[in-house]
């Protein structure tokens, strides 16, 4: 039996409960709650790193520090809450590729970007492609062949989301332009219309595909490196579709959030992910920890949201902005 994501989480919680007391860096200490507002539904693999790294920030600042998920148009509504919310250090949004790099060179949002405070890296994520159960294809090749023939369906975490962005580069080395795009509203929701057997595909982080491997059917990681969670399961790139798409999870801040609050949390992030219980959970949701420091965090953030416009449009995906 696979151990599913909650379980994860409340061990994960365990392990690092202990850490630490409150801290006071760089002239900031927090005064007040801190939240971290979540841009997909709960159960999740970003939701489960959120709360991991919520309970040990919550223990080294001295404040709790509580997750909001607020899901909704591919991550927009929780980008623009925190995009808007008091530059205090108080209110954190737990960005990643899809809602940062991706969504905004897709859909039209009111949130630049590249005005957040890039505060500390979590995790590079890995996903794969899986099918539904009882789809005919056995195998990739055997996927492509048949979607030149058949009209399958897709579903993703929304609109330039991460699982729309890697389907679409796939879609596009392998020449398949007959596939239908249902958005869902995040990870989860989209997950289980494929188990449910409402979609024919997706593309999911590899921990939560991984606890179905007997009722889904496995066709590749979207990465140029296989997943040490499920070694033996090739990537797209082996089978002749290079896909490099491993998004990113991290914390960023409102604009103009002093640096010595990003410096502090950053600090206590830091020590977290330096944990090895912490990295053997956060590598069971088939996540790759980031050690970096705040300073190559802020540098990789910067390159990233270029990165991905690029794939997007070299991929095809139509802007709907207006």
């Amino acid at each position: 039996m696979k151990t599913p994501l909650n379980a994860i989480a409340a061990c994960a919680l365990a392990a690092v409960a202990c850490m630490g007391g409150p801290a006071h860096a760089q002239g900031w200490t927090a005064t007040q709650p801190v939240r971290i507002v979540v841009p997909f539904s709960a159960g999740g693999g970003s939701d489960v790193a959120a709360r991991l790294i919520a309970q040990s920030l919550g223990n080294s600042l001295g404040q709790p520090v509580v997750v909001e998920n607020k899901p909704g148009a591919s991550g927009a509504i929780a980008s623009d809450i925190v995009y808007t919310a008091p530059p205090d250090g108080h209110t954190l949004l737990l960005g990643t590729a899809d809602t940062q790099g991706m969504n905004p060179h897709v859909n039209k949002v009111r949130y630049d970007s590249m005005k957040y405070v890039p505060v500390a890296g979590i995790a590079k994520v890995s996903y794969m492609l899986v099918g539904r159960p009882g789809l005919s294809a056995p195998d990739l090749k055997t996927l492509v062949a048949q979607s030149k023939t058949t009209s399958f369906s897709y579903g993703s975490s929304g609109t330039g989301a991460a699982a729309h962005v890697q389907m679409s580069m796939f879609l596009d080395t392998a020449k398949i332009t007959n596939m239908l795009h249902v958005p869902y509203q995040g990870v989860a929701p989209a997950f289980q219309a494929l188990v449910a057997g409402q979609v024919d595909l997706t593309v999911v982080p590899v921990a939560l595909a991984a606890q179905y491997r007997d009722k889904v059917r496995f066709y590749g990681v979207a990465s140029l490196q296989r997943n040490e969670a499920l070694p033996d399961v090739p990537t797209l790139a082996e089978q002749g579709y290079p896909v490099d798409g491993d998004p990113w999870v991290g914390l960023i801040a409102p604009p103009g959030t002093p640096t010595a609050a990003a410096t502090a949390i950053a600090e206590k992030v830091h020590a977290a992910l330096a944990q090895p219980e912490v990295q053997k959970k956060l590598r069971e949701l088939g996540m790759t920890p980031y050690l970096g420091t705040q300073a190559e965090f802020a540098e990789f953030y910067k390159k990233d949201y270029p990165k991905w416009g690029e794939a997007i449009r070299a991929a095809g995906i139509t802007e709907l902005k207006q």
